[in-house]
Order: C-alpha cells, then structure tokens, then sequence
C-alpha cells in the first residue's frame, strides 16, 4: 500500500504507507519527513492511498 500526500512528489512520495502501532497518520507523515507546516494546514485530510482492493478494504477500518 502506497500513500500520497497533496504535494507528495516533493517530498518522496509516493512511499510505502507503514505506520507504527498505535500511530496516526500525521504521525507517519512527520516521520516520512512531509513538512510539518502542511501537516498543520490539514493535508494529512487529502491524502490519497493506492493499493489492492484488500488493502483498501483493511482501512476502511482504521481512524485516519
């Protein structure tokens, strides 16, 4: 599963989406190195998710 943030292809993306237990979005986001300035103007909200149908499903489940 890929995730892409709105201007992503700045910063590596898109990359693997792999968060730690317990992590937040944002929290993979900061730790994937995207700038803390768009985290706080709320584009953690657009990212998009690119993988199977599976893995989709998977995290229609989650609190993103």
């Amino acid at each position: 599963m890929l995730y892409d943030p709105p201007e992503g292809w700045r910063y590596g993306f898109p990359r693997e989406y792999k968060p730690l237990p317990g992590e937040s979005l944002e929290d993979t986001l900061r730790r994937d190195k995207y700038p803390e300035e768009l985290i706080s103007q709320g584009m953690a909200d657009y990212c998009r998710f690119i993988g199977t149908d599976e893995e989709m499903e998977a995290l229609r489940g989650q609190n993103l």
